[in-house]
């Protein structure tokens, strides 16, 4: 147990260096820097190219890439993703509100989407192929065959045009109280919903399917134990456990996956402040966005074949 959970451990750890090298790689062969950006066409017309090398060398952007790579890692290891290149501001004060906000909304999402998936997967599962099976089979598949953007501009239309219930924007500040930004943010959560609860309901289906279907619950069927009672606690942990994986991965992904969402209603998360950081050159910034996103998608991942190692003996010797 001890051997394999050390040795997922340190997969997760050389997968982190190598996507951070990747990351670095990435963002260097983005056209431009942050110095051509902030200056006008014109300016870089009237600017000598000894003076503009001058600028870059000030900026620390003639620096060898091998020397950036290194300090760039140095940095990940300490937390510290350096400073912006033009206003030196530090760059985790700059990602870390958006970051909380980010994570605010996919842990509201997640923690209404998963008791809601496991009561209409395992609904599905227990009616299979009546009509309770075919209503939330195809309204998973609908709902997750929709793209988010659409299922927002519909929400939008309905619930802050047609009927004005709910903000179609977002009006909180970027360092708003959680409360007062959820407060604010019901179509935001409402459009991720949807996706996440057809998505995770189509996954839980199945493995209840395969679970209720098992020689080990028709032996427990024949002893007499009530149906109630072997879907509850016999079908469903069995279900659950290969399905943790996925839904790890799915919730990691929504921390990076909902900026489309957060763009639609001008949420004040990782998204926006991406998009600012590629239309301005930032590379720090973006590429602590983007490694942080990858962390967390890493980390579920780890958490995930934890849980299933302690919850399954059958995996420990993989």
């Amino acid at each position: 147990m001890i051997a394999a959970v050390a040795r997922r451990t340190a997969m997760s750890l050389v997968t982190l260096l190598l996507l951070a090298v990747f990351i670095f790689v990435a963002t260097e062969i983005l056209p431009g820097d942050a110095l051509d950006v902030s200056l006008t066409a014109d300016e870089l017309a009237m600017i000598k190219p000894e003076r503009l090398a001058e600028m870059k060398q000030a900026l620390g952007l003639d620096r060898p890439a091998l020397e950036r790579l290194g300090s760039f890692l140095a940095g990940v290891v300490q937390f510290d993703f350096g400073r912006t290149i033009i206003s030196k501001a530090r760059v985790v004060d700059i990602i870390g509100y958006p970051i909380r906000n980010s994570l605010l909304l996919a842990g509201v999402v997640m923690a209404l989407a998963l008791p809601l998936a496991a009561l209409l997967g395992t609904l599905a599962a227990v009616f299979y192929r009546r009509s309770v099976d075919a209503v939330v089979s195809t309204g998973a598949i609908i709902g997750y065959s929709i793209p988010e953007f659409v299922i927002g501009t519909v929400l939008v239309m309905l619930f802050a045009v047609l009927w004005p219930i709910f903000p179609a924007t977002i009006t909180a500040a970027t360092n708003d109280p959680a409360a007062i930004l959820l407060a604010s943010a019901p179509l935001p959560v409402a459009t991720i919903l949807i996706g996440s609860i057809a998505y995770l309901a189509r996954i839980l289906r199945v493995g209840m399917i395969e679970a209720l279907a098992s020689a080990a619950v028709e032996r427990l069927r024949l002893t007499g134990i009530p149906e109630w009672r072997i879907v509850l606690v016999h079908a469903l942990p069995a279900a659950i456990i290969p399905s943790l994986s996925a839904v790890a991965l799915y919730a990691a992904s929504l921390v990076s996956g909902i900026v489309v969402v957060e763009l639609v209603f001008a949420y004040p998360g990782l998204g926006q402040e991406l998009v600012r950081a590629v239309s301005r050159r930032e590379v720090h910034v973006i590429q602590a966005i983007a490694l942080l996103s990858a962390a967390v998608v890493v980390g579920l991942n780890l958490v995930a074949d934890l849980a299933i190692l302690a919850l399954d003996p059958r995996t420990r010797g993989s």
